[in-house]
């Protein structure tokens, strides 16, 4: 990763394993990005990017964490969308797998949520039309109960009898 992140140009590079040796870093020095292995010693990657999202530095709070995992699964991806990281990069990574992330990161950010129970990138990915109904809740596929009272009603609101 080191010598890939180098040959990139990236001006500085700091690496550890551990996740003590991590958090004293993050609280020490300034990052613009950091790639965060899943699997740290004593406590894994994710409870650092939770660590890093839950933080009152509002810099570090909102910088960029890009996870690098063996894990794809649907629920790991869950997880760790859930906890705020922004990109997941999966193992083996390759120099272009790296640069996709980082240019997605730092140039097609999406929108930083930070409320009570979630720090992190929007986790909304896609933007969808709904179309001229504003309010999404109400743009989905009727319900089972719905299409029953549907077929009694006709287009314009008045029932069929009428």
């Amino acid at each position: 990763m080191r010598s890939i992140l180098e040959a990139f140009e990236v001006a500085q590079v700091q690496m550890t394993t551990e996740y003590d040796e991590a958090v004293h870093r993050l609280k020490n020095h300034k990052y613009d990005c950091i790639f965060v292995d899943n699997m740290m010693s004593k406590k894994n990657g994710l409870m650092l990017a939770k660590y890093i999202r839950r933080s009152e530095n509002t810099e570090l709070r909102t910088m960029p964490i890009i996870l690098c995992t063996a894990f794809t699964d649907l629920q790991s991806i869950i997880n760790a969308r859930d906890v705020g990281v922004t990109e997941i990069l999966a193992k083996p990574v390759s120099p272009d797998q790296i640069m996709a992330k980082m240019n997605t990161a730092f140039f097609s950010p999406r929108t930083f949520i930070d409320a009570k129970v979630y720090a992190g990138p929007d986790r909304r990915r896609r933007i969808r039309d709904f179309g001229e109904q504003n309010d999404r809740r109400k743009a989905g596929i009727p319900l089972p109960a719905q299409k029953e009272n549907a077929k009694d009603t006709a287009l314009d609101g008045q029932t069929e009898a009428e």
